[in-house]
């Protein structure tokens, strides 16, 4: 066993150190970051190829690949959406009940599906329910991501990180997890979780605006979009936007000025409101006020319905588009509503700025502002769209409805209900059961099973094939690749050893209790700063060796590993669903610290407590 360092144990925590900072520093994607340490590891010899591409042999990872799709199917036929209609019916009965049935319903449907998907769906329903009951929709949205993450423990399947880890656990010699395994432990943790964010925990929540409401506050929401046209003769014609006012109240907006079909939005910083922008004005300031107006030039106004009257009889101008040779669709005056959304991870917004979409020719709508953690960034700005973006969006209903389902926007404010097809439903809701009640029995591994119902919900049309490949979280599974191979390289190099042996014989001294919760502690911790399945695939063999070392039960560790690779609680950047209402719910970093400090460590005590009771510490 090594004792002292080498070229490739300073290699591989190098690497490890840089995926730490990297993730810290949050500018790549994670898997990105752990795909480069991969790659890293390859060329500097510290894993040969066959190590590389064993990673991608991972039962676990297939595991997961077909859960996406079992729980996009039950989403799709209609099932999930049954509880959300539920609980908008029972706020308006019985505050009380209807926040446990939430925290209680959301805890049991993410014991059994994919819990990233169960929290977007029900965002909008939780923030439906806050209004009901006259509350902020933060005191609500926290809880539910906390919910879903200790609902996903409780089963095998519920969490890409129980199964991760019971796959890890298996080639490390550990007989392979059984499908309830972990329920006691994880069931009195959900529980008591549960009790905590009804009470302490939620007088430790803020009450925040979302980005919305803080939007709206300074506009009315009953607004119309309509199009102008600078006709032939005009007496505008060679006067710029600086030098007009169009109605006497001035409370129109200019969001673009079309010339020869060249929208000028994408290439100006700023709506253009009425008012003139002096040299020592604060406000927003564009080239295009300058602009000499031409015939033909048409102007895109956002106002209320008296200051339209008033425009239409201004002069100048007109609202008569018809004949026009213009090839994109003209906007004829017509009631516009706010309705916020993220941006998803297959959406074509990523990437891309917020003018160079051209969301006003095809669906009549416009981004009116971006949030990006917490920070609100002017729509127009010359920023890249991310997956996570929080996006205000203004047109009418149904062209909204349109992209955002069209374009892979996910609804923060509206609920968008999916109709209960009940066939195909009943056939999603058995597939599952077969699956979780095979897995029970040990008649096949989780891994065939889940393959095999992700196959019959194809072939039975709960979800078309394009849809089931959109379904998978490919870049979850290729962090999960990225850090596999880190993980080999550290057992190659004698680094895992090496951290082994260390830890160890530093805890042997403060019995088989202490090193149990050393074991969660650092999990916890690390999961804060990494993911939850980073965290589990480079602690897991650890606290195997770790067990096998003090002479403990290495299946004992492994739980204290899968429940505190999930216990992320203190900051928004651990587990996905933190990361999601960290975004739409208008948080600040510290109101995680402020509830997820106090939870993170009763979970432990919890954990600590409940751990030996079903494994105990010494076989």
């Amino acid at each position: 066993m090594p004792h002292s360092l080498s070229l490739d144990m300073l290699i591989a925590f190098a690497v490890i150190a840089g995926v730490f900072a990297m993730f810290v520093w949050d500018r790549i994607p994670a898997h990105l970051t752990a795909m480069t340490a991969m790659a890293a590891l390859l060329l500097t010899g510290v894993i040969d190829t066959n190590d590389a591409l064993g990673v991608f042999s991972n039962s676990a990872t297939a595991t997961i690949a077909c859960m996406c799709v079992l729980s996009a199917a039950l989403e799709r036929t209609g099932v999930i959406d049954i509880l959300g209609r539920s609980l908008i019916d029972m706020a308006a009965r019985n505050r009380l009940a209807t926040v446990a049935a939430l925290l209680v319903g959301v805890a049991g449907v993410s014991a059994f599906m994919n819990n990233t998907p169960v929290v977007i769906i029900m965002a909008p329903v939780v923030i439906a329910v806050a209004r009901t009951l006259k509350d902020s929709p933060s005191k609500y949205l926290i809880p539910l991501s906390y919910m879903a993450i200790l609902g996903g423990t409780c089963t095998l399947i519920g969490t890409s990180t129980n199964i991760l880890t019971d796959g890890i656990a298996t080639q490390n010699g550990l007989e392979p997890f059984s499908m309830f395994e972990v329920t006691p432990a994880a069931a009195v943790m959900a529980a008591i979780g549960g009790l905590y964010v009804m009470t302490i925990g939620r007088r430790l929540l803020p009450t925040r605006d979302l980005l919305e409401t803080e939007v709206l506050a300074e506009m009315p929401r009953t607004r119309y979009t309509a199009e102008a046209v600078i006709p032939e003769g005009s007496h505008l014609i060679g006067k710029t936007l600086n030098q007009l006012i169009f109605t006497s109240d001035e409370g129109y907006q200019i969001l673009d000025l079309i010339r020869e079909r060249r929208s000028s939005r994408a290439r100006f910083p700023a709506f253009f409101g009425a008012r003139r922008t002096e040299p020592d004005d604060d406000g927003p300031k564009s080239t295009m006020r300058d602009l000499p107006l031409q015939a033909g030039d048409r102007l895109v106004f956002r106002t209320d319905k008296a200051e339209l009257m008033e425009l239409k009889d201004s002069g100048g101008i007109t609202f008569d588009i018809e004949g026009s040779t213009e090839t994109y669709r003209s906007l004829a005056p017509r009631p516009t509503t706010v309705r916020e959304g993220v941006v998803g991870p297959n959406s074509r917004f990523i990437g891309r700025a917020p003018g160079d979409l051209r969301l006003r020719r095809h669906y009549d709508s416009y981004i009116v502002a971006v949030s990006r953690d917490r920070r609100n960034i002017g729509a127009t700005e010359g920023i890249q769209l991310r997956k996570d973006d929080v996006l205000l969006f203004e047109g009418p209903t149904e062209e909204l409805d349109r992209l955002f389902t069209q374009e892979d926007i996910l609804p923060v404010t509206h609920f968008q209900t999916r109709p209960l097809e009940p066939v195909k439903a009943a056939i999603a809701i058995g597939v599952i059961v077969a699956v979780v009640g095979l897995s029970a029995f040990e008649v096949m591994p989780i891994a065939g099973l889940a393959l095999a119902g992700a196959v019959a919900v194809i072939l039975a049309g709960c979800i078309d094939v394009q849809r089931a490949y959109e379904a998978i979280e490919w870049p979850i599974l290729m962090l999960i690749f990225g850090m596999l191979a880190v993980s080999a390289a550290m057992d190659k190099s004698g680094a895992a050893m090496l951290i082994v042996e260390t830890v160890a014989d530093a805890a042997r001294d403060f019995g088989p209790l202490a090193m149990l919760a050393a074991v969660y502690f650092l999990t916890s911790i690390f999961t804060e700063i990494l993911s939850n399945n980073a965290c589990a695939v480079l602690i897991t063999p650890i606290a195997i060796g770790i067990a096998e070392q003090a002479g403990l039960n290495p299946r004992a560790l492994v739980v204290a590993v899968m429940l505190g690779s999930s216990a992320s609680f203190a900051t928004p950047i651990g587990y996905q669903t933190n990361t999601y209402v960290y975004n739409i719910g208008n948080y600040r970093f510290t109101d995680f610290l402020k509830v997820g400090l106090p939870m993170n460590l009763l979970m432990l005590a919890v954990a600590v407590t409940m751990i030996p009771l079903v494994w105990p510490l010494v076989p």
